[in-house]
């Protein structure tokens, strides 16, 4: 009897541990499955903070594609308002001409009322011939009338003739006035189709510019007139001239892609100079000023020129040699705020730009328009 129930027992002893690795099998795979959806959460995670983190770059470079675009508008706008001020300059010298040629117009018919006039007083002449039979002494009245009338007639005569050579002169003037504005204009539209040609250039260098920072990931900026401009605090200790290590390496980044960009096909055969400009603040007088701002922009141009420089190969060197300059400005041109005030730390600056082989034709022209629109 023992023996049967211990022969039942012992089933029941191997079904309990049955389902006991039943659970630690399903306890595992519950495990595993919240691993697996933790791993899947974190991994969603980082997946949504790249996501953003593209997006944000990306909104970035739209609205630097924007701000490009509004200065490609302030540019055509400028161009709009230059072309008008020429437009109404050609228009006032038109009216001047128009104006000459009533004068000559008025003239010609003041011209033909003194012949009428003329014609009148040979009629009358005529008359008074046939009053010569009359007596001796109303001869002779009509005589010294007609000497009188004489007299009239030469004093007309000349101040006919004088006219006459006014009007000649006049129309002289006037027919060359015409040549000189013709040629003129013709001037004027070489030297307009040179500025458009310069103008298309330079903006079109000063992208290129902006394109070739922005591939290297650099945050430079290149302004409207193609310079790019650093803190003098990043290459001088205050008042000295000698390069600091974080200068040059700024140099080694920066001066390559300006320098190789400028030089590249399409670009070099308009620029003629690469200038390294050194401004100061206010503070000191204007002479020292000068002296430590020529110093820090020669220093710049040694420095990129010498042997320890190895950004730019020993050919790009011999190249930069040709068309860099260095220019101090002392404090020539001071930065000031938006309360007009002067920033000192703005002012305290290096720059460096590029010139177009035209630039003073450029500038001239400007002057001329500028002298046109007051």
């Amino acid at each position: 009897m023992l023996a049967k129930r211990a022969s039942r027992a012992k089933p029941r002893a191997e079904n309990t541990s049955y389902w006991m690795s039943y659970s630690d099998m399903m306890a595992a795979l519950l495990l595993m499955f919240i691993i697996l959806l933790f791993m899947s959460f974190i991994r969603y995670t980082n997946l949504r903070a790249t996501k953003d983190e593209e997006l944000s770059i990306f909104g970035a470079q739209l609205q630097a594609r924007e701000a490009d675009l509004i200065l490609s508008q302030d540019e055509l706008a400028e161009r709009e308002r230059e072309l008008a001020a020429m437009q109404a300059a050609y228009y006032l010298q038109q009216l001047e001409l128009d104006s000459q040629g009533e004068t000559l117009a008025q003239r010609e018919v003041e011209i033909s009322q003194s012949l009428a006039k003329m014609l009148l007083q040979e009629k009358a002449i005529d008359e008074q011939n046939a009053l010569l039979a009359m007596s001796q002494e109303e001869l002779e009245l009509i005589r010294s009338q007609l000497e009188a009338q004489k007299m009239d007639l030469d004093q007309q005569a000349i101040m006919l003739s004088a006219k006459d050579a006014q009007l000649l002169a006049e129309m002289l003037r006037v027919t060359d006035l015409e040549s000189l504005i013709n040629q003129q204009k013709a001037e004027l539209d070489t030297q307009t189709r040179r500025i458009d040609d310069l103008v298309g250039v330079r903006s079109r260098i000063i992208e290129q510019l902006r394109d070739a920072f922005r591939a290297e990931g650099l945050p430079v900026t290149v302004d409207q007139g193609g310079a790019i401009t650093m803190d003098s605090t990043i290459f001088f200790d205050t008042a000295q001239w000698r390069i600091k290590t974080e200068g040059q390496q700024v140099l080694s980044q920066l001066l390559p892609i300006y320098f190789r960009t400028l030089m590249q096909e399409g670009n070099i055969e308009y620029v003629s100079e690469i200038i390294i400009e050194g401004h100061t603040d206010s503070d000191g007088t204007y002479e020292n000023n000068l002296e430590l701002s020529q110093r820090r922009a020669q220093a710049v141009v040694h420095y990129c020129l010498s042997d320890s420089f190895a950004a730019l190969r020993p050919e790009e060197k011999e190249q930069l040699r040709k068309i860099i300059t260095a220019n101090g400005r002392s404090k020539s041109q001071l930065i000031y705020g938006s309360d007009g005030r002067e920033d000192k730390a703005a002012s305290r600056r290096v720059e460096i730009k590029f010139r177009l082989n035209d630039a003073e034709m450029v500038e001239s022209m400007s002057r001329i328009l500028a002298g046109f629109g007051d």
